[in-house]
């Protein structure tokens, strides 16, 4: 049994600028969407994959899926390729999309699972079976008989979820699952997939740029920008990339803001801003690991100073995003000068 679940090999997908009948005469420009993407995925482990509108999100999970064959590189999905073994790599993974719009709406939410188990070889009291214990999974046992169409976004999108595990797959890929639902169905649907649907033994690949989502969920996150990965880790590798010193915020009365210069030989760089309620908000910025913020506290009660409030500062999953993007933007430049 291979130990990954996923490994592409110098991916790249482009498509032509322009097409028509030029296109049959002459080679035209292309467009990169996936410019040699390396990467890893492991067995049991919820791996996302992050980056803004139009970074590649959705052509890695398409081809990962099957539905788009690359322009170079290899993709193998399960030890198959998912080129030369696309029919097998489908059997043993399950999708789910975000913008479901493939069930028929005449017909319950029973009848159209019912209608994909068959297309999964899923017949008579065992799909009937199946589908009844993947409804009671996703909590929608209640509605079971009724009609597609009066189904709400986020009963749809548990219904796209249910689908998706129709065939218990190893693998099951979630593009943007929360996109067309409200926050408080979003919040719904995470705990779900938390809760019901991630175990040890299947893997997820969950596609997202939605920060908190990513953050809630996913062992390791991949972001994407400008169709390259930019960087891969969990959320304190991510955070260690850019964070390179520790932040605190310190709250402070007694004091008078032009009365702080004892500590700037003390930490790395000291901001202070007056607060509406007579305090001051210190933020200091210090080596990792380092006695600085102890010996700041103790320094500004011999001052006279009283301590209200003290925390660190930790780059929330939106910050590291934004300098992720950033970073692809740099980089595309670069090339671009080069």
């Amino acid at each position: 049994m291979t130990q990954f679940v996923v490994e592409t090999d110098d991916l790249v997908m482009a498509y032509p600028q322009q097409r028509g009948w030029r296109s049959l005469f002459k080679s035209l420009p292309k467009k990169v969407v996936l410019d040699r993407i390396n990467t890893t995925i492991n067995r049991g482990e919820i791996f996302g994959v992050a980056g803004p509108n139009g970074a590649g999100k959705t052509t890695l999970v398409k081809i990962l899926s099957t539905l788009v064959i690359p322009f170079s590189g290899s993709a193998r999905v399960l030890g198959l390729d998912v080129v030369e073994d696309s029919l097998a790599v489908r059997r043993r993974i399950g999708v789910v999309y975000g913008d479901e719009r493939s069930f028929f709406w005449r017909l319950s939410g029973f009848e159209n699972l019912l209608f994909y188990a068959s297309l999964y070889g899923l017949s008579g009291k065992e799909a009937r079976r199946r589908v009844s214990q993947l409804l009671e999974l996703v909590g929608l046992q209640e509605h079971a008989d009724l009609r597609m169409h009066h189904y709400s976004s986020g009963m749809k999108q548990r219904t796209a979820i249910a689908r998706g595990l129709l065939s218990d797959p190893e693998l099951l890929i979630m593009d943007e699952p929360t996109r067309t639902v409200d926050p408080l169905a979003a919040m719904e649907l995470r705990a779900l997939v938390k809760e019901r649907v991630i175990d040890s033994r299947r893997t997820v690949i969950l596609a997202t740029n939605d920060m908190g989502e990513a953050e809630q969920l996913c062992d390791r996150v991949a972001f994407i920008s400008h169709g390259k990965i930019q960087m891969v880790g969990n959320l304190e590798d991510l955070r260690g990339a850019f964070q390179l010193d520790e932040i605190h915020h310190v709250v402070v009365s007694g004091l008078q803001r032009s009365s702080f210069g004892f500590l700037r030989d003390l930490v790395s760089s000291i901001e202070v801003v007056a607060l509406d309620t007579g305090q001051h908000q210190l933020e200091l910025r210090t080596a990792p690991g380092g006695p600085a913020v102890p010996v700041v506290v103790r320094r500004i009660v011999e001052e006279g100073g009283d301590i209200w409030s003290c925390s660190r500062k930790q780059l929330s999953m939106d910050e590291i995003f934004a300098m992720a993007v950033e970073r692809g933007r740099q980089t595309a430049a670069e090339e671009v000068l080069v």
